[in-house]
């Protein structure tokens, strides 16, 4: 199963004297299977300090991929694949496929790698039970 996470980059704002930082928001994080359930990925979330849990959204891209390893270490999966908003309609206009389209992810997302499941992966070719 292959994880993806498409997320939103929002600026800081100044909204009615109250000032609101810049923001890393998950916009849609799904497997080859569908969406991951929202509950699932909010609980996830709580363990990121200064996190607004409820609408997934994260203060900096380092605390976004670190969300992201978490929720690929509790899949047990290899890899999670982070690509933002505006590289993932740019590589949308050129697909023509699902195989295209499965492309994008590889072409313009940056790629995070759960390396606790290499070392299962790997283990298990030398301890086969």
């Amino acid at each position: 199963m292959a994880l993806n996470l498409i997320y939103h980059f929002q600026t800081s704002q100044n909204q009615e004297h109250e000032f609101i930082p810049a923001s890393y928001g998950v916009v849609y994080f799904f497997s080859n299977e569908g969406f991951l359930d929202k509950e699932f990925l909010t609980e996830i979330s709580k363990s990121i300090p200064e996190t607004n849990y409820e609408n997934l959204t994260f203060l900096n891209l380092d605390d976004l991929k670190t969300f992201s390893l978490r929720v690929c270490q509790e899949l047990s999966e290899k890899e999670v694949r982070l690509i933002s908003v505006q590289d993932y309609n740019i590589g949308i206009d050129g697909a023509k496929d699902l195989k295209s389209f499965q492309e994008i992810f590889d072409k313009y997302g940056e790629l995070i790698v759960n390396e606790s499941a290499k070392k299962k992966g790997l283990m298990a070719k030398f301890f086969k039970s």
